[in-house]
């Protein structure tokens, strides 16, 4: 890797090892340190949603991930003291192509990313730690410590995602902002018997504090309990004590055994005030830290890291000026918040009291009968309503119409597409080679060559078949369109004209890229 233009990410996490393996794909020299000498054996974060897995499936690990994880098709919130459900909220109808969560283990999720990464040419240097960063503008001078001591390297950008304790954070000299009452948790990864259903995860609600079962595969589970604090010098938890909070907030539904590892942890509901901080940028629990309510710490930072590694790519690579970096923090900051918000929120109906119980009950009550209501929850879970349509890079060029995508959404990927050959084929499936990805309609001629090599350009009608006019539907496309899709997923450019002035202006004025070479990529 060149002194000055490659990224030097610090953490092998689900976070970084996203944001390196997608920096790698678009060819971005990438080196990887993470502090600890192996690979977590804790099981950490276990749930992935649905854009989260869109994602994945584009950089081609989801069937890996699936293999080792189980599907969960719906969530419910359970009185504990009862056992009676009072919301069932399925995923079958949520808009994506992946209509469940799943639920898979931090070490194995980790596993396939890393084996991803090394396929890319990655190689992860373990035991190896950040201790001193200093950057101007040409780089960061940044010093390691590892097994044969400390020294130092000079990097062009440095991403920060080395969780809750973040060196990267503290070294570039930012703080997290929020509420630090704290709230403790007890966790075990255990395997559970149980008459209940391993479909569902199960949050129960108990004026004690709320308890959550996150079924894995086979017999395994995550079980977590809200709890008072037990003190910094406490023991972690015995399975004894465990089985007491089952009994008491799971209404006696649930015997835990074989534990792999029980801990207390106290979760923070907090935020740096900028993900970037000149040429180092922060992603995942190094940026935003919250209740593990609802499951959204680990995919948020996913989708950090698929919003910042193409936006990095262009700028490393000399293609795209650094002001275009600003635009992930002011995409990702909102969510980020909304994320630390909602959270906390969700905490607190869970161990609600009282009349603000029987609010809460009445609500879940009206969640879980009303079947559109209960779609939207779902939706909103999934983190399939995250959209930047305010974001300066979503660009809406003409009318839009009713019903279809706006620019700064999350694709569509609608069913009935098929290849020349007659076969299905998925928006997704397309958007699998790096870059970006142009669906354009008409007969106008230039749009691959306004988009040279930064992507793949697909004409409908030639390269795809639209028979029942699905991405007209979709995407507001008329006779003559186009919709120019991020490497991110979501849409930046829809136009209902295939001029290729219009894609050159987007590329040169609101994204600042540079003139890109002549040859487009091929579908």
């Amino acid at each position: 890797m060149s002194t000055t233009d490659g990224v030097l990410v610090v953490g092998a996490g689900p976070v970084g090892l996203t944001t390196a393996s997608q920096l790698a794909r678009l060819g971005v020299p990438v080196r990887v340190v993470d502090a600890l000498p192996a690979p977590t054996t804790e099981s950490r974060a276990v749930t992935l949603h649905a854009r989260s897995m869109e994602m994945l499936a584009a950089m081609g690990v989801l069937p890996r991930l699936e293999a080792r994880g189980r599907r969960i098709p719906a969530i419910a919130m359970v009185d504990g003291r009862t056992g009676e459900t009072r919301a069932h909220v399925p995923f079958d109808d949520v808009p994506s192509r992946h209509p469940f969560l799943l639920d898979i283990a931090q070490p194995d999720t980790e596993a396939v990313l890393a084996e991803r990464a090394t396929e890319l040419g990655i190689v992860v240097e373990r035991g190896v730690s950040l201790t001193g960063l200093s950057q101007d503008d040409d780089g960061v001078e940044v010093t390691l410590r590892g097994p044969e001591g400390e020294r130092t390297a000079r990097v062009g950008w440095v991403v920060g995602a080395d969780g809750g304790h973040s060196a990267a954070r503290h070294l570039a000299g930012t703080h997290l902002d929020g509420a630090f009452h704290g709230q403790h948790f007890a966790m075990a990864d255990v395997d559970v018997d149980t008459e209940l259903s391993p479909d569902t995860i199960r949050m129960f609600t108990h004026p004690e504090g709320m308890g959550i079962l996150f079924p894995l595969a086979g017999d395994r589970a995550r079980i977590m309990f809200l709890v008072d604090d037990p003190g910094p010098d406490a023991p972690d938890p015995t399975l004894a004590q465990i089985q007491a909070l089952a009994d008491a907030r799971m209404g006696g539904q649930v015997t835990v055994r074989d534990p792999r590892w029980l801990t207390y942890f106290e979760v923070h509901h907090a935020q740096v005030p900028r993900y970037r901080l000149g040429r180092v940028l922060l992603a995942g629990d190094a940026a935003h830290i919250h209740s593990p309510a609802g499951a959204q710490g680990m995919n948020t930072g996913i989708q950090d890291a698929a919003n910042l590694a193409w936006k990095l790519a262009l700028v490393v690579q000399g293609r795209a000026d650094a002001v275009l970096l600003d635009s992930y923090h002011d995409e990702r900051h909102p969510v980020g918040a909304q994320v630390v918000k909602a959270t906390t929120l969700l905490t607190d109906v869970g161990t609600a009291q009282g009349a603000g119980a029987a609010l809460r009950d009445a609500a879940l009550f009206v969640v879980g009968h009303v079947h559109p209501l209960g779609t939207a929850a779902a939706t909103t879970t999934a983190e399939l309503r995250v959209s930047y349509r305010d974001s300066p890079l979503s660009v809406q060029h003409g009318g839009h119409h009713h019903g279809a995508a706006r620019a700064g959404e999350h694709a569509p990927d609608p069913e009935g597409l098929t290849r020349p050959d007659g076969t299905p084929v998925a928006v997704e499936e397309l958007a699998e080679r790096p870059g970006f990805l142009l669906l354009v309609r008409g007969e106008a001629a230039g749009p691959a060559e306004a988009l040279g090599d930064l992507g793949s350009v697909v004409r409908i009608g030639e390269d795809v078949f639209d028979p029942e006019d699905v991405v007209g539907r979709a995407y507001g496309l008329a006779a003559e369109g186009l919709a120019l899709i991020r490497p991110d997923g979501y849409l930046g450019l829809v136009a209902d004209t295939a001029d290729p002035a219009v894609v050159r202006r987007y590329l040169a004025e609101t994204l600042h890229i540079a003139a890109p070479a002549a040859e487009p990529a091929a579908v």
